[in-house]
């Protein structure tokens, strides 16, 4: 979610079924204009609700793809998913809306 000019991380799932995954942690910041969550969460501001795609924007190899949530002019936050493995943006991206959307709809 939006906290100032930057995201805050305020829930994280991490998988436990892979060897190795991203560690993305509760309370971790980063800048607006960089990342996909970031990134989607300016796409709000904008009146757009499309998902977005990163590629090294915060780790170098990490992609992202996130969606922002709609609807909750009281909420500036996206859903998003980020990884070290190929994605394919067109297979994640509407998931990702989806959960956003699904999201809005529990907290509206």
């Amino acid at each position: 979610m939006a906290e100032g000019d930057d995201g805050l991380a305020v829930a994280v799932v991490e998988p436990s079924w892979t060897n190795m995954h991203v560690a993305y942690r509760e309370g971790s910041r980063h800048p607006l204009g960089r990342g996909a969550a970031g990134l989607a969460i300016l796409a709000l501001r904008e009146g757009r609700t499309g998902y977005l795609v990163s590629e090294g924007q915060l780790q170098e190899g990490a992609r992202g793809v996130a969606a922002p949530v709609p609807g909750l002019p009281w909420l500036e936050a996206s859903v998003g998913v980020v990884t070290f493995t190929p994605l394919d943006p067109d297979a994640v991206g509407p998931r990702v809306a989806a959960a956003a959307a699904e999201l809005s709809g529990s907290l509206a």
